[in-house]
Parts: structure tokens; sequence; C-alpha cells
């Protein structure tokens, strides 16, 4: 059976009578504070030192371009290849003629992160986001990005679910050796996390480190490569979230005064 001609079909017909999905509201903002003025900033390093100043994009330019290349201009364009370091190594020297036309880093939404790997060789990130879509532990692994390839790297709906939940966890597992020491009954708390050692020793930093995306050009690094650490690495970046950081000053905020030391 053919369906009906569109141009035979008066108002209210066949074609008026399709369900249409409604089109879905955005969804509702995280923070009620206004956007930082830079959604990130980013810091270059060489090995174990940082070379250059730290980068700061503009809430007003939602991407940025890392690239290999001598523009001192600035903008959203982060020029590796004009920064000096006297005591740059072989290793780095080496590895900076391949960055090219580097990575892009897209803000999407509230604070989502896209990445485009528009240089001819890979690059390779430490993503809290990757880990849990490739079923891993956070921070286990470290995820190749081929050339052309374009990819979400950072979701801050489940960031911002992240620090609530490792923040409870210390929270609870602070109280639970509070009161194992005080010699209270388990039976008036609730249930403690179940490494709870573990869950008391998160600090500020743990939960910082979910704000900030990690990535390698041309050498990986890894339980897959010679090198077990990004600082072994020639030539990597390092980028600070702004809006997931506004996020985790609240979530900060609001654990009590007397809450774990690790957090205080």
């Amino acid at each position: 059976m053919q369906p009906p001609d569109p141009r035979t079909l008066m108002p209210g017909g066949y074609w008026n009578n399709i369900n249409v999905m409604p089109q879905q509201e955005p969804p509702r903002l995280l923070s009620r504070q206004p956007p930082p003025e830079y959604w990130c900033s980013i810091a270059y390093f060489e090995l174990d030192t940082q070379v250059g100043e730290t980068f700061k994009v503009p809430s007003a330019k939602p991407n940025v371009i890392v690239d290999g290349y001598v523009d001192p201009s600035g903008g959203n364009r982060f020029c590796l290849g004009a920064l000096s370091n006297v005591h740059r190594q072989e290793q780095s020297e080496r590895a900076r003629l391949h960055i090219g036309k580097g990575v892009q880093l897209d803000l999407r939404g509230e604070g989502d992160v896209w990445l485009r790997c528009l240089s001819d060789n890979s690059v390779f990130v430490q993503s809290y986001y990757l880990d849990r879509e490739a079923g891993r532990t956070p921070g286990d692994a470290v995820h190749k990005i081929y050339p052309a390839a374009c990819i979400k790297v950072f979701d801050l709906r489940q960031c911002h679910q992240q620090m609530h939940s490792l923040a409870s966890n210390a929270q609870a597992a602070a109280a639970a050796q509070a009161a194992a020491v005080a010699g209270l009954p388990s039976s008036q708390l609730g249930a403690p996390p179940r490494n709870i050692s573990a869950a008391a020793g998160i600090g500020v930093d743990d939960l910082r480190r979910l704000c900030i995306l990690r990535l390698s050009f041309v050498k990986g690094w890894g339980p897959d490569y010679p090198r077990q650490s990004i600082k072994e690495t020639p030539c990597w970046i390092e980028v600070h979230l702004h809006r997931a950081l506004q996020l985790l000053d609240e979530v900060l905020h609001t654990m009590p005064i007397d809450g774990p030391r690790a957090l205080a």
C-alpha cells in the first residue's frame, strides 16, 4: 500500500495525525552560579616540568585549539611551538615536531567537553568519562584517540554525581571511624562504605582530579606502554575545567564543618 500523496491531504489529514515527539527541554543547570570567566585553563609540560604560563580560555570562546605552531596572538589558540625551554631534552624536541595541528577541545552545554584530534598522530587521554564508558576503574586506563576522531571526553553531570558519591562515602567512613574510636555501636550509624579506610582517605585532591583532563602528544603511557606515568612522556597538557571546579566547591561547602579531616 502506497502512502497518500501529501499534496492531496487537507489540514488534519494523514500527515498531521502523525505523533510528533515533543522537543526535549535542555537539562536543568547543575548550579545557579554564573559561568566562570574562563571555561578551562591549560598547562603544557615536557616530562615533569611545566613550560610557559598557563593558558586560559574565555567562556565566550567555547572551543580551543592546542597545536605545535608558533602564532603568539592567543585568543582560543594555544601554540606550543612558541614556548621555549632552555632545558628541553632531545626526546621532547623530536616529539614537538609531530604535534602539528594538535587537538581541538569543544565546550558543549553547561560543561561537557569533546575532543577532536587534528594531528596526523594519535593522542592519548586520561578521562574518567571514557573510563566509565569502557567499563574500567576510574583512573585505570589511558585512551588512544586516532587522527580525525571526535569523541566526548568529559561529562559534567556524571562528574557531579561522582563528586557527591565520593564526598558522601568519605563523610560516612570518617563518621564510622570516629564512632569506632568512641566505642559507639555501629547500629547507630548508617551503612558505611565497604572499604572504610580507603573512603576515609579521600581528600580534596582526589575530588579535584575529577575536574581535570590529561593528554599526551605522540607518546602514550600506562600499563600498555613503556612509560608508566604521563610525567615520563615528552610533551603533554593538563586541562582544568572551571565549571566542574565551581561545582566541586559547592559540594565541599555542603560538607559539615566537623566532617572528614581529609576534606577539611
